[in-house]
């Protein structure tokens, strides 16, 4: 979708991921990438994990809006953070990326079978002021067992992704449905950060001939 918009103002992607960057590139949406070096927050006893996942989004948005402050062509900031969400009678619990082999293996037996939730927060930071926004997707783990999840950990595919999994590459074979946006689990939830963007200001869409 080359030359759809017209950028108004430089937007920042706050974030080093490439899903994020090759979403923004497929949308033909003119971007810098600077990523946020600031320690992650930690969660709140009792926090509500969607909130959690908000929380990150606009701490590394004011990281990086503050990190440009130098410069005279006001940017805007656009960072997100992506959080896998297990609810049961216990409670909530947030499933970020896993240190290491076992705990992948570990994550992913406990999604095995299941629902749980994805949540991507996003927070667009200009002009001294931040607009956090969210979306929330269901997805299903068909069961697998244990031998498929340890070669798939063994992959290595798991180690940098929140819960463990990447439905965009090997983990897609673990999903059996999902209800909600696709993009969303990978990362970013486009309809939602587009909107954002036209409405306020950061692109205009520019208008055929």
């Amino acid at each position: 979708m080359t030359n759809a918009f017209t950028s108004l103002r430089p937007l920042v992607l706050a974030s080093g991921s490439p899903r994020r960057r090759a979403f923004l590139e497929g949308m033909g949406i003119p971007f810098e990438v600077l990523p946020a070096d600031c320690p992650e927050p930690r969660p709140v006893p009792g926090e509500d994990p969607r909130e959690y996942t908000n929380r990150c989004a606009e701490a590394k948005a004011r990281h990086v809006l503050a990190a440009l402050a130098h410069r005279g062509d006001s940017p805007a900031v656009l960072s997100a953070d992506t959080t896998v969400i297990i609810r049961d009678e216990h409670g909530s619990d947030i499933l970020g990326k896993p240190r290491d082999k076992a705990e992948a293996v570990a994550m992913l037996s406990r999604l095995s079978g299941r629902t749980h939730q994805v949540v991507t927060a996003c927070c667009l930071a200009m002009d001294g002021h931040v607009e956090r926004f969210d979306d929330v997707t269901d997805v299903t783990f068909a069961r697998w067992p244990l031998p498929l999840i340890e070669a798939y950990a063994d992959s290595g595919d798991p180690l940098d992704k929140a819960g463990a999994y990447g439905i965009q590459e090997g983990g897609a074979f673990m999903v059996q449905g999902i209800r909600g946006s696709w993009s969303t689990v990978v990362g970013l939830p486009l309809d939602l950060v587009l909107e954002r963007l036209l409405t306020a200001g950061v692109l205009k869409l520019n208008e055929k001939r």
